[in-house]
């Protein structure tokens, strides 16, 4: 019988392609710090797809990549709903918040790690005074940390 293993894409090695165009580029010099044509020609992959002008931030772990992402949304006076065994509140150790400025993660159980509508509602209404931060973003994963 076959094994997956799901624990994270930097347990195993690379694809051959990707480890192929690695190699390729590893001949000769280029500009560092984003200035080189790979870098350039990612980016603008990643434009065509979203069909739009963006900034295009590569990083290293999927801990960076969600903290980050996340940090484009909140203040440091707001909060982010997820789900109590949410990947961010469960694998990122402080990550989110440290990355946000100190936004809070409030969280909430559910069946199978998935919030309920109502779930939600209670804690986007919980308190509306100004010592409480206010929520701002919901993180959704599917599938779920259950599964």
């Amino acid at each position: 019988m076959n094994r997956f293993e799901f624990a994270s894409d930097n347990t195993a090695g690379m694809a051959p392609e990707a480890l192929a165009a690695l190699i390729e580029a590893n001949n000769g010099f280029t500009p560092s710090y984003g200035e080189d044509v790979y870098t350039a020609q990612a980016s603008d992959a990643f434009r065509t797809l979203f069909e739009m002008p963006c900034e295009v931030f590569f990083v290293f772990t999927g801990t960076a990549a969600n903290s980050l992402a996340l940090s484009q949304l909140c203040r440091s006076h707001h909060s982010i709903i997820c789900h109590e065994i949410a990947h961010i509140e469960t694998d990122e150790c402080g990550a989110p918040e440290f990355f946000n400025n100190g936004v809070k993660l409030l969280t909430a159980p559910g069946e199978n790690g998935k919030l309920s509508p109502a779930a939600v509602d209670h804690l986007a209404n919980k308190r509306r005074d100004i010592h409480y931060p206010r929520p701002h973003a919901l993180s959704l994963t599917l599938p779920t940390e259950a599964g």
